[in-house]
């Protein structure tokens, strides 16, 4: 696993890619950048909300991400409560929707755009992947937006 300082070294450069691209989809940007920076990370993509389902947008993954989902799995759970939801273990998340077998933990920030509530949603092949250096600058990302 990362060290902080490490990932927020990466983060950091993220950022800076980010702030300097002219291209316009920056979702796309975002989950290609951040996939392709973090090896344990077998999904990293947004799911945009549209009634009681959640619908895949753009994203960088090992699989096909499963779409519609319902609001009872993780990213619904941070959608409903407005709130990240920093998951060690998804096996012990009920009502986890197991789109990859191989994810062990998840890591989701709810977020609005343009009207639109959406989830930056990752997941990582290794338990216990995310802290609050993920969550910090997931967050600084989600505002390049």
């Amino acid at each position: 696993m990362l060290l902080a300082e490490n990932k927020e070294k990466i983060y950091i450069k993220c950022i800076e890619s980010i702030k300097n691209t002219s291209e316009r989809n920056k979702l796309k940007l975002i989950s290609t950048l951040l996939f392709d920076s973090f090896d344990s990370w077998i999904f990293c993509g947004f799911y945009f909300q549209d009634g009681d389902e959640l619908f895949i947008s753009e994203y960088s993954a090992d699989k096909i991400p499963c779409s519609p989902i319902q609001l009872d799995g993780v990213c619904g759970t941070a959608i409903l409560k407005n709130q990240i939801q920093n998951i060690d273990d998804v096996n012990k998340f009920e009502g986890h929707i197991v789109c990859d077998e191989k994810s062990k933990s998840e890591l989701c920030i709810p977020f609005e755009y343009s009207g639109i509530k959406y989830v930056l949603d990752i997941d990582s092949k290794i338990k216990r992947a995310f802290c609050k250096v993920d969550e910090e600058y997931l967050l600084k990302i989600i505002r390049e937006i």
